[in-house]
């Protein structure tokens, strides 16, 4: 486990920017997959989006090979997208529940401050009263939720990875994540900044294009607008993904060959 400058957190960005280079049509088409099975899982009445939660580290560690692969230069497909599923599952699978129950917790105890607005709004989209906004209470149980959803964030960032790649059991996948998260504070506020940065570069483009396409097509631009959403947010995402493993190969480096083994004995 290394200990990095600052100055990584900037170029983790830089390297996923790099590596969806690669390949962006099949970077566009693998997360455009994800988000279509996750929003198809949440179709099912509460079932549905639990299971999607409980997946994610799973499709984690799935978007951790395609970067890899692409780190490796080598070429990617779409079954790469369930690549993680061959990998450790039961362990990424713990990963999920745990997170899940941590969530659940988390906006349990944010409903000390408004009463379960914050979990009413997340878990059923019921609308806010006024009154919650009006007295801040709303705004003080979402402070209160993310500030104790960052050590879980922190658990689950290498977690995948870790579980995946070195055969770690789910809870010392995550003790070693929020360990070297913690470790590499300096590192991760500088990706924020950079993340940040890349999120108002997307906004302005997303701003411009939606400019554009209502000045080409006039009342009928909101029809169109998922045309200009979707490339955006089909090159933001897979930034972020592949960053997430440029994050993890400079904090944990590991020999190509031995990472092969570790996949390749699950």
């Amino acid at each position: 486990m290394n200990t990095v400058p600052a100055a990584c957190g900037w170029n983790w960005v830089l390297t996923g920017f790099a590596l969806f280079r690669k390949n962006p049509a099949m970077w566009a088409f693998l997360v455009f997959s994800y988000i279509m099975l996750m929003q198809l899982l949440g179709m099912i009445p509460v079932l549905g989006w639990v299971a999607a939660t409980v997946l994610i580290p799973a499709f984690s560690a799935s978007f951790m090979i395609v970067s890899r692969e692409l780190d490796q230069d080598k070429r990617i497909g779409f079954a790469l997208l369930f690549s993680g599923f061959r990998t450790n599952l039961p362990a990424l699978l713990r990963q999920g529940s745990l997170y899940l129950g941590s969530a659940f917790a988390i906006l349990g105890l944010s409903a000390l401050a408004d009463g379960g607005v914050l979990l009413q709004l997340l878990v059923s989209g019921e609308r806010p009263p006024a009154s919650a906004l009006e007295d801040g209470s709303l705004a003080a149980a979402a402070a209160l939720a993310g500030t104790l959803y960052l050590p879980v964030l922190a658990s689950l960032w290498f977690a995948p990875a870790l579980s995946a790649w070195r055969n770690l059991p789910a809870l010392q996948a995550m003790f070693y994540s929020l360990f070297a998260t913690f470790r590499n504070w300096r590192a991760f506020l500088a990706y924020g900044i950079a993340l940040l940065l890349l999120g108002l570069i997307c906004s302005l483009a997303l701003f411009l294009l939606a400019l554009l396409v209502r000045g080409l097509l006039g009342n009928k631009s909101q029809d169109a607008f998922l045309l200009v959403v979707l490339p955006v947010m089909l090159t933001y995402v897979p930034i972020l993904f592949a960053s997430f493993y440029a994050s993890y190969r400079d904090i944990f480096p590991q020999p190509v060959a031995a990472a092969d083994a570790a996949a390749n004995a699950q």
